[in-house]
């Protein structure tokens, strides 16, 4: 299990540790969650982009050929369906 600290800033900004980051998949500009179980206990979880809108934004795709943009979201939906225990050969 992946674990590790962290120091909250003044502006309420935390560095997610690296093994943490490797263990969820973490990537610049992901999503996390914070669910409060107890008073003094937090689980944290990575966000799924709900919308593929949301993904789209994230990539910065504005200015991304419409090429570009299928091949990433194809790699994208792979990636999802692989992890997923759905990839068909």
């Amino acid at each position: 299990m992946a674990s590790g600290s962290g120091t909250i800033s003044e502006k309420g900004q935390i560095t997610v540790p690296k093994d943490v980051r490797d263990a969820l998949g973490l990537h610049p500009g992901d999503r996390l969650l914070f669910d409060v179980e107890s008073g003094d206990r937090a689980v944290v979880r990575k966000a799924r982009p709900a919308r593929l809108t949301e993904i789209i934004a994230t990539w910065g795709a504005g200015e991304m050929p419409a090429v570009e943009l299928q091949r990433r979201l194809r790699a994208e939906w792979e990636g999802r369906e692989r992890r997923q225990g759905r990839h068909r050969h």
